[in-house]
């Protein structure tokens, strides 16, 4: 039974897609330590939550199972809802991730995500939820619009921060760069770019039908202009944002979707010719042939767009704008408009419909041989393609293939990677209590490790050679592939669950297009989706004789294939002619969201995928199930078909195929005003209405005040202070007002379009109204309220106030969440608002199930979404006072976030951390540093019992107790032997704890077996220069000068970011101790040889020369010292260091000359420099320049009052000047400090110096 709570439930339904489609792009947190994914994550977390809560209401309000008189079985509609598109190999896929979550090697971080990413299995099941519940729930051409309309708006905000940020008017001070590489609302260049390639296919669906329209009907709505600029105006942003992240995984997905939009639009005339036979051998001339056309169109409104382009940059350089790239901006707008404007020039004038589609995929071929040619060096089209490569953004497109950096680390990754496919020892160390061996190990090929779970697993099959090209220690999350993702974490069955769900998606899809019109057709498409993807994984077999390349041959493959079958329809031309009413209101819609789907495919197999392309991917299956369900009028089953398949009633929403007079179109919509059909079996008898104008209306400006909550959240801080007068400040303004004012156009040019078709007259003035009204309100509201709670301030005194300081961030958040939710429900009661009439409140016998549901599922927001986010909020915060060395403080808020999220792991860490810096700081008694140490281990322990086989975890553990046994007890290093050897057991290629473990054992003495797990190390990865510098410390230990010095050397020569400087470490503050060694072993040349090695390696770096001569200076050769000394001051080593042992050495030799202006330097540096003006005193008392030796000693007394020496030298100086008063009192003052043996001759000098006195007076 249909009552008016379940209708607004399925209304909160879809405000809640609405919601989730704008708040996972939009939304970020600056407030909390993690900012982006996770933020967003919980977010929508929650308002799934929500979603599920209005739809188990609406199961219990409908009633569960069949209406009365049918006499179907649950288990038949069962077995029918599986039957339905997209059903079946979702459902398997969720089966897979509950068992691979079920059995992973940690379960909880699958479940409930990873701290970096928060991606387990509860977000997957989020995405998933969304998309059943469209695909149900989305029953209306409104409803599609509303959607449609609010995913393009979003994006023009998140495009115009890229560009924001370009230009470097960013509002807020992020700490990374984000002028070269714009990273928007994502915090990342590849993310921003990933979402925006989803958006750009269905913005540029909605302006090809707007244009369409204006083409074909001169009489068409001014609404349909207004439209199309619009969209242009959206796409330009788009494209551009795109571009600015230089992203070449992305900008790949953008031409592939692209191409494959570009080949299904001109496929649609291919069907609507009047000869639909196969294409003639002269035809296929033909469309060859017209690339040539093509080209030179392009090519000359290229050279005119660049003229207009380069001379509006002369004008704005004149007006003081520098702003560059308008030239080349102009070449490529001016192209495409040529190019895409001859096409619509034959499309418009119906030439060549039978074979443009043919001159597009010519196009596409050069495209692909164009990039190919780019990134294939060392032939004879280098001298042609060299330029092009240097250009801004050809320069990212010609590195695809490239193989070092990034590329290096995508190879290594999925190397390593298929080996944790692959049968092999099972993970986990033996009687270990917590981090156990792995019992699955067996079946791990086909479950995998469990989502979230490859930083743990990764750590095994760690390749050595990754720490040269990355951060060396850092296990890798994800393999930038999600072929090779879905083998890891979910392993074969989640690998053929996730090609199932994409194979049937590109089937059903291009089976709806009407390109699949019989059975030989279903079988050929099959055929060259499954074929195409097995060719395109061995190819690269077969080529290199290694997997390596497969997960990217895949893909690759199955598109391929798609793209073969599309062509071999179009050659053989349909068989069936286009069906009235066969996809004619959607069809460019449906082409929009596949070719957002094939972008998506295409670059998730170089990056990885994020919150926002998750949404987007599950959200476009939905509303491609339902928008052909709408279209089609054949009812699909909901989410809740297997209970009560439909809720109300579907208005019948689909256009003739072809309708060029507007008055046809106005007699069509017109006899469409109020047609309903019933939803389906158990739909109610009542019909539902079509929305009112005002109703759409309204929605839509609640729909914007979704966008304009999230963007005051985002930047109005407390710190935020808004004047037109501040760039950074009226970029947010205008980032704001253009928001609105898109919004506002569409939403205008969308009603103008529909004006025949409102059931009510249509009044601007109203519309216009309602629209700022609803759109305006809530935000100003929400400002308000926003900038109140974050401008209160508290005087932190005590530990009570830090916490309640950190508290009103914490509330900001809170404030956000309970503003987003009720404006959900305000969008559900306007889209219910006068739709409810005769239809019964509840069904009130059920009331005692919605207060546990509402219970339950408020326990589900509050303690594993919006407490995960005030959690990392404390730590941010804590990590603040920390960094000041405020260790109560920062305590109190880290205890504060595990008290919030108790099962995260990393809080645990950082509470460890800061009692080790507690305990380290000598401001602190004995006592105080004991106990913070004690506590520390203790939480330390928590940590690795939570996530045991994180090998960090475990490594912390033995540095933990490596720092307690040089503080406290030795004893302590025997746990800490313990802990680094299961760290290798995890980890066995991680050098880093095995060069920790031989250092344990080399401070105990144990010479030999640090040289046994050294060697060990240097197996793994010969070219670490630490390995290399301990092993040389070690056989120094053992008095073993020859293999010493032959490691010292082998470090000594490595200088990178993945080995280390074995310079730099060598020359550490333990410098002096290895030069003595080898001096005192009689190598003092030896060594001093291997640093000029170094000198010549590096030419340029004084640190090399100061060391040599420090060397030299140690091993008595003064002469050579100086030497390279010099060689270290002319090369700008300014530092303490080198400019006092140059002085001091100059100073033995009696150089005063050259000894003065260095310590002058020095005093320059540090002017109380105690030292440098004892040692100018001494020089000028030696020249007899005894005013500035008299000076200098003063300046010294200024800093110790009584030392001896200068006091000394000043009666002294003062005698010989002739100043005998002054000479009297400093030797009085001398005499008062001066040791026992030198009272007699100070009672002498004073009395010489009184008969002195009385003589001259």
């Amino acid at each position: 039974m249909q009552t008016k709570l379940s209708l607004f439930c399925s209304k909160i339904i879809e405000a809640g897609w609405l919601a989730a489609i704008v708040t996972v792009p939009l939304f970020f947190n600056i407030y909390s330590a993690r900012t982006f994914e996770p933020d967003k994550i919980t977010l929508l977390r929650a308002i799934v939550s929500i979603m599920i809560l209005a739809w188990l209401v609406l199961v219990v309000e409908q009633g569960f199972g069949a209406e009365e008189g049918e006499s179907t079985t649950f288990s038949e509609r069962f077995r029918a809802w599986l039957k339905r598109p997209l059903v079946l190999p979702t459902l398997l896929l969720v089966i897979v991730y509950m068992i691979s979550t079920a059995l992973s090697i940690s379960p909880q971080v699958s479940l409930w995500g990873s701290y970096q990413r928060l991606q387990g299995s509860y977000s997957a099941l989020s995405y998933i939820v969304v998309f059943a519940l469209m695909a149900g729930q989305l029953r209306t051409q409104e409803q599609v619009d509303r959607l449609v309309n609010l995913v393009i708006i979003t994006s023009v905000p998140i495009g115009l921060y890229g560009i924001i940020q370009r230009y470097g008017l960013d509002p807020l001070p992020w700490a990374g760069d984000v002028t070269q590489r714009v990273a928007a609302n994502m915090g990342n260049a590849i993310f921003v770019a990933s979402y925006l390639i989803m958006i750009v296919p269905l913005t540029i669906s909605r302006l090809v039908r707007s244009m369409v329209e204006i083409i074909k009907d001169e009489s068409a709505s001014w609404g349909h202009t207004v439209l199309a600029a619009v969209y242009i105006f959206a796409l330009a942003i788009q494209l551009i944002t795109v571009l600015f992240s230089q992203s070449r995984g992305p900008m790949l997905g953008v031409m592939g979707a692209a191409f494959v939009m570009g080949l299904l639009l001109l496929l649609i005339p291919r069907r609507q010719a009047v000869d639909t036979g196969r294409l003639a051998v002269k035809e296929i001339a033909l469309a060859i042939g017209f690339v040539i056309p093509l080209g030179v169109a392009g090519g000359l409104t290229a050279g005119l767009g660049y003229a207009i382009g380069a001379g509006l940059q002369r004008l704005l350089i004149s007006l003081n704008y520098q702003i560059d790239g308008i030239g080349f901006a102009g070449a490529a707008l001016g192209g495409l408009l040529g190019f895409f404007g001859l096409y619509t020039y034959m499309v418009s004038t119906q030439r060549g419909w039978r074979w443009l589609w043919l001159s597009w995929l010519a196009i596409g071929v050069l495209g692909l041989g164009f990039i190919l040619a780019l990134n294939v060096r060392g032939n004879n089209l280098d001298p042609f393609l060299e330029p092009i490569r240097e250009l801004p953004y050809f320069n990212r497109m010609a590195q695809i293939t490239e193989t070092s950096r990034t590329g290096r680390v995508r190879v290594l990754i999925w190397d390593a990677a298929l080996e944790l496919v692959k049968p092999h020892e099972p993970l986990g160390v033996d009687n270990d209590q917590f981090a156990k061996k792995d019992s699955f190990n067996t079946i791990r090929p086909l479950i995998g490790y469990g989502p979230e779970s490859m930083f743990n697993a990764f750590a095994f099959v760690y390749p050595p050679d990754l720490a040269h090209v990355e951060l060396r220690g850092s296990s890798a999350d994800r393999s930038h592939n999600e072929t090779m993702d879905s083998l890891v974490i979910t392993g074969l069955l989640g690998f053929l669950a996730f090609y199932f769900v994409m194979i049937s998606l590109f089937y059903y899809t291009v089976r709806w297009l009407g390109w699949v019109p019989d059975k030989t057709a279903q079988y050929g498409l099959l055929a060259f989706l499954i074929v195409g993807g097995i060719v395109g994984a061995i190819i690269p077999y077969l080529v290199q004789g290694e997997f390596t390349f497969m997960p990217l041959g895949l893909p690759f493959g199955v598109m391929s294939g798609l793209i073969l079958y599309l062509a071999w329809q179009g050659f053989s031309g349909p068989k069936t002619l286009p069906e009235a009413g066969r996809l004619p209101t959607y069809t460019l819609l449906v082409i929009g969201l596949l070719s957002a789907i094939i972008g998506h495919f295409i670059e998730v197999h170089f990056v990885f995928s994020i919150a926002a392309t998750y949404i987007y991917f599950w959200a476009y299956a939905g509303l491609l199930l339902a928008v052909i369900r709408i279209d089609t009028m054949k009812p699909i089953p909901d989410s809740s078909s297997v209970a009560a398949e439909a809720i109300e009633p579907v208005e019948v929403v689909s256009e003739p195929v072809s309708k060029t007079r507007r008055s046809r179109k106005g007699r069509s919509r017109r006899s469409r005003k109020t047609e309903t059909v019933p939803a389906g079996p158990s739909g109610s008898a009542l019909p539902v209405r079509r929305e009112s104008w005002e109703m759409w209306t309204g929605s839509q400006g609640l729909a914007m005040a979704i966008i304009l909550i999230i963007l005051a959240f985002d930047f109005i801080t407390p710190q935020f202070q808004f004047t037109l007068s501040n760039e950074k400040s009226a970029s947010l303004f205008w980032m704001v007002m253009i928001t609105w004012l898109v919004g506002f156009a569409i939403v205008m040019g969308s009603l103008a379009v529909k004006q025949d078709e409102w059931r009510t007259p249509l009044h601007w003035g109203r519309a216009v109204a309602l629209y700022a009204v609803t759109s305006l309100t809530y935000f100003l509201l929400y400002t308000m309220v926003h900038r109140w709670q974050f401008g209160r301030r508290i005087a932190v005194s005590s530990i009570e106030d830090v916490l309640k300081a950190s508290g009103i961030l914490s509330g900001g958040l809170i404030i956000f969440y309970i503003f987003l939710v009720l404006l959900m429900v305000i969008i559900a009661i306007t889209l219910i608002w006068g739709q409810t009439r005769g239809l019964p409140t509840w069904r009130s016998e059920n009331w005692w199930l919605y207060p546990p549901l509402v219970l339950a599922i408020l326990t589900v927001i509050w303690f594993k979404n919006v407490d995960v986010v005030r959690a990392d909020i404390y730590l941010k915060e804590g990590e603040r006072y920390r960094n000041n060395r405020q260790w109560n403080e920062a305590i109190a808020l880290h205890e504060k976030a595990i008290s919030l999220d108790s099962d995260e792991d990393f809080y645990y860490l950082m509470l460890a951390l800061d009692y080790q810096l507690m305990a380290q700081d000598n401001r602190l008694d004995a006592n105080q540093r004991q106990v913070a140490w004690q506590r520390g281990e203790d939480i330390a322990l928590k940590a690795r019992e939570i996530n045991p086989y994180n090998p960090d975890n475990t490594g912390n553990m033995g540095r933990y107790y490596f720092t307690l046994g040089q503080v406290f007890s030795p004893e302590r290093f025997q746990d800490a032997l313990n802990y680094f050897e299961k760290a290798t057991v995890l980890a066995p290629s991680n050098v880093i704890y095995r060069n920790l473990w031989a250092q344990t054992y080399y401070i105990l003495q144990d010479y030999d077996t640090a040289i046994d797990r050294l060697q060990t190390s240097v197996s793994i990865d010969p070219e670490y220069a630490p390995t290399w510098l301990l092993l040389g410390d070690t056989y120094a230990a053992m008095g073993d000068v020859d293999q010493a010095l032959a490691a010292h050397r082998e470090a000594l020569q490595y200088n990178s970011r993945g080995s280390g400087d074995g310079f730099a470490g060598f020359a550490d503050q333990f410098f002096d101790q290895r030069l003595n060694f080898y001096i005192s072993a009689g190598r003092g040349s030896d060594i001093i040889a291997a640093l000029q090695e170094v000198a010549l390696a590096r030419l340029d770096d004084p640190k090399v020369y100061w060391a040599i001569g420090h060397a030299y200076n140690r091993d008595d050769n003064p002469e050579k010292a100086a030497e390279y000394y010099e060689r270290a001051l002319t090369l700008g080593d300014n530092s303490d260091t080198t400019l006092r042992e140059a002085a001091n050495l100059y100073l033995a030799q009696e150089a005063f000359d050259q000894a003065v202006p260095l310590y002058e330097q020095l005093i320059t540096l540090n002017p109380a420099d105690v030292e440098s003006h004892s040692a100018l005193a001494f020089i000028y008392a030696q020249l007899g320049n005894l005013d500035q030796a008299i000076e200098h000693n003063r300046l010294v007394l200024d800093q110790l009052p009584n030392d001896y020496d200068s006091l000394k030298n000043l009666a002294i100086l003062y005698q010989q000047k002739g100043d005998l008063q002054q000479a009297f009192d400093a030797a009085q003052q001398a005499q008062a400090v001066a040791p026992d043996a030198e009272q007699a001759s100070w009672e002498q000098f004073i009395a010489d110096l009184e008969s002195q006195i009385a003589e001259s007076s």
